[in-house]
């Protein structure tokens, strides 16, 4: 028979052991040495490696209603490098519970690979990608001493050449300087939020939210204070719209207000004084809503009753085409990078916006209609792009015509054709139609229409808008593009509606520039 008291303390050795064991193993699973990201290899090996999981999010299909692709992750190591992870959705359930944002990881066989040249959101020339057989494990014993965050801020003239190309999917930092969308203390809600960006101190871009972003961006309004006025934003996709920059949302971005971010507070000293407090929401749940039809005299009302700067919304009016106003001409010269309107400095043509005295240009409609709906008369403006789908005409092409037929300027043929044809227009109001000496409205959007619908009857017809179908690792969802078609004030000196008997004149002096 075995002694009680010999049983005993073997017990006692046993569980001291064992307890001793573990903690050697778990000091051996962390004191391992591991690759640095800079000396990974390609291919699978047997490589690993320690580094702070920053960021993660889903990355879904677009294309396929949201279907998942996998998970994304951001990793920082200690010589402050990131690098992109991916765990494929089929893998996806298996690892999303290792997953916790500032942890710091250790991630062993695994595959390199070279990183998509489209969609980057690390400056990293490879990737990880998650096998079958990757073990992801917690370092809570002497761990590498890791930054807590890492951001790929861009410059204003980095994100101006990014812009149009998802090539990279970079970060930005600055003071928000007004807010516009609807029920924007609705966190439920994922339809658009504008955010105009004050990211220099004379430079401002316009950033779109859509989806998640939105709705967590409504959160932030529903429970934050104005005063955090200075913001970091995560992997924005850069588009031109119209000469203007906008950085659309994407599934990886996050929103930082910290003002101890290193980022942050630098961004803060380069303004050389104190972020603005607070800041203009403008909800437009009550405003006018999109695509919804009214009547020129209701748009005149709308900018008269208007006291807010900020207020932009769209809609529908049904108006007849009474003449195309030629004061201003029919079209003007514009940079190829960039859209907007060279300036004429002696005998060539220079861009104030592009940074880059190699400058080329191109001939575009800029057309203003004087129209009327029966009742009130306005003049719209026409730019490029609907105007060549309108007539089915280059504006070049047809300014080379003109020149040919002797040098004098003739409107043309197809421009003359458009008078006293009725059409669904949609216009976007912006700040730019509050301004004393602005009173012209930019067309998004022209549609034939239907004789056969009943005068009277409210036009329903989907007017198509443009769609940024961004899909890859990153999996980046910019939503419906801002109807920003409308050129800066530098691109239109507009002038009020004339009468119709003024505007009988087919010619006017000077000729078209065309480089």
């Amino acid at each position: 028979m075995v002694c009680p008291s010999v049983t005993l303390r073997s017990l006692i050795y046993i569980k001291f052991r064992d307890a001793s064991a573990a903690v050697s193993a778990v000091s051996a699973v962390a004191a391992v040495p591991h690759s640095i990201f800079n000396s990974l290899r390609l291919g699978r090996s047997a490589q690993s490696v320690v580094g702070r999981l920053i960021r993660f999010w889903d990355s879904k299909n677009i294309n396929k209603n949201g279907e998942l692709l996998g998970i994304t992750i951001l990793l920082l190591d200690e010589m402050d490098s990131v690098i992109h992870g991916f765990i494929p959705a089929n893998r996806a359930s298996h690892y999303r519970s290792s997953l916790v944002s500032g942890s710091i990881v250790r991630l062993e066989r695994f595959e390199v690979a070279r990183v998509s040249h489209t969609y980057k959101v690390t400056e990293h020339q490879f990737m990880i990608r998650f096998l079958p057989s990757t073990r992801i494990v917690e370092v809570q014993v002497d761990a590498p001493v890791i930054k807590t965050n890492s951001f790929m801020l861009r410059s204003i003239g980095h994100l101006q050449v990014l812009a149009n190309t998802n090539l990279e999917l970079p970060d930005v930092v600055g003071e928000i300087r007004s807010v516009q969308g609807s029920d924007l203390k609705n966190n439920s809600d994922t339809s658009r939020i504008v955010v105009r960006l004050l990211i220099e101190p004379t430079v401002t871009v316009y950033v779109s939210l859509w989806d998640e972003a939105a709705s967590s961006f409504r959160g932030f309004l529903k429970a934050a204070d104005r005063s955090q006025s200075v913001m970091l934003v995560t992997s924005v996709n850069p588009k031109l719209f119209g000469g203007n920059l906008y950085l659309n949302s994407t599934q990886g971005t996050r929103f930082f207000f910290d003002t101890s971010l290193p980022e942050i507070a630098e961004f803060v000293s380069s303004l050389g004084a104190a972020a603005t407090p607070g800041y203009t929401c403008v909800d437009t749940l009550e405003g006018i809503k999109k695509k919804e039809l009214v009547t020129i005299g209701d748009l005149n009302t709308f900018i008269s009753n208007s006291n807010e700067q900020t207020q932009e919304a769209d809609f529908l009016c049904k108006a007849s085409i009474v003449c195309v106003n030629q004061e201003n001409g029919w079209s003007f010269v514009s940079c190829t990078g960039c859209h907007k309107k060279l300036e004429r400095n002696g005998t060539s043509l220079n861009c104030t916006r592009c940074l880059t005295s190699d400058v080329t240009g191109v001939v575009r409609f800029r057309v203003e209609l004087t129209v009327d709906d029966g009742k009130d008369s306005a003049t719209f403006v026409v730019f490029d792009k609907e105007m060549s789908r309108l007539t089915k005409q280059e504006a070049a092409a047809l300014a080379l015509d003109v020149v040919h037929d002797g040098g004098e300027e003739q409107l043309p043929a197809c421009l003359e054709e458009l008078e006293g044809k009725e059409f669904v227009f949609q216009i976007r109001v912006t700040p730019f139609n509050f301004t004393p000496n602005h009173r012209t409205f930019t067309v998004s959007t022209i549609t034939e229409v239907d004789p056969l619908v009943c005068h009277g009857k409210e036009h329903r017809e989907s007017v198509p808008s443009h769609v940024e179908e961004n899909v890859g690792l990153a999996a980046p969802s910019s939503g419906p593009a801002m109807l920003g078609n409308k050129m800066d004030e530098e691109c239109a000196s507009e002038t009020p509606p004339k009468k119709a008997d003024a505007q009988k004149k087919r010619k006017r002096g000077g000729s078209c520039c065309i480089l």
